[in-house]
């Protein structure tokens, strides 16, 4: 009860209250993890926080907060079962595509060997993703429904907040180069065991940049909750509408006040097919392929 306690109480002070120096920030995150019980342990170096028992990097001190107080191998664990993927059984070399990779987080939640394309447009968190994820294919760019050589893009790094579509609080605005789904899976020519679809209330659009290759995803899990746009609103509607229409079922769903997530499963897998239908979300005109 009295470690509990005082864990809270060092959790509350990393997110909610500013720690300028950062060795005393090193020094409340390992005191943290050692009385949870783990064996992770930072240090500070140019800009960027290491940990110690493994190759992996952070730069923003509320994320590292939110994502590693209690290790790596418990934020891998955290995160499958949030994108509800616990029970999908996952062979070596299974190809997932991570949408909004961020520092590559979710390549956590897997012992297998698999082959991980990780899609992340922000530029510092970028660099940790490369760092994090090595010998697989990181795409620097931003997913969207078409390919534009430019594109508004809002910063938001420290809660993982970015996006393309206009957001209260950004720090910065850059443009970015943008990839579809289609592209990229065109890239590796092989069928998609799971997508994961974070974007921050983009997840309509990404998906309509998932027409001829959309028989070759077997499983999407989506973050369809709260974030998109300055009246933070739900993508749950459109993005149900566009995937259930096209063969997609609803397998799994989980509502939190932060997060609403969804697994969906595609009954339509067939990697030979070359005509299909796609339909997409409201307001588009249905094409074939």
């Amino acid at each position: 009860m009295i470690l509990s306690k005082i864990r809270n109480t060092l959790k509350k002070i990393f997110i909610y209250l500013p720690i300028p120096n950062k060795n005393i920030y090193c020094l409340f995150f390992n005191l943290y993890s050692l009385l949870a019980g783990s064996s992770s342990r930072i240090f500070y170096k140019d800009g960027f926080y290491y940990f110690k028992d493994r190759k992996w990097k952070f730069y923003h001190r509320k994320q590292g907060a939110y994502a590693y107080l209690k290790g790596l191998k418990k934020r891998g664990l955290e995160l499958k079962s949030t994108y509800l993927i616990n029970d999908l059984k996952f062979n070596s070399n299974d190809v997932i595509i991570d949408c909004g990779a961020n520092n590559g987080d979710f390549y956590l939640c897997f012992c297998e060997k698999i082959e991980y394309i990780g899609i992340e447009p922000s530029p510092i968190v970028f660099s940790n993703l490369q760092f994090n994820v090595q010998g697989q294919l990181l795409i620097n760019k931003g997913l969207w429904k078409s390919n534009e050589k430019e594109i508004d893009f809002y910063l938001s790094d420290e809660g993982g907040d970015s996006s393309i579509i206009p957001i209260k609080n950004y720090t910065k605005k850059i443009t970015i180069g943008t990839v579809t789904l289609d592209d990229v899976i065109d890239q590796i020519n092989k069928n998609i065991k799971l997508i994961k679809l974070e974007a921050e209330g983009s997840e309509p659009e990404i998906l309509e940049g998932l027409k001829k290759n959309i028989t070759k995803v077997e499983y999407i899990s989506m973050d369809v909750g709260y974030e998109r746009g300055i009246n933070q609103e739900s993508t749950l509607a459109p993005c149900v509408n566009y995937l259930s229409h096209n063969g997609f079922k609803i397998i799994e769903f989980k509502y939190s006040i932060n997060r609403i997530v969804i697994l969906l499963k595609n009954t339509k897998v067939n990697p030979k097919s070359k005509k299909i239908e796609v339909v997409p979300p409201h307001g588009f005109e249905p094409r074939t392929y």
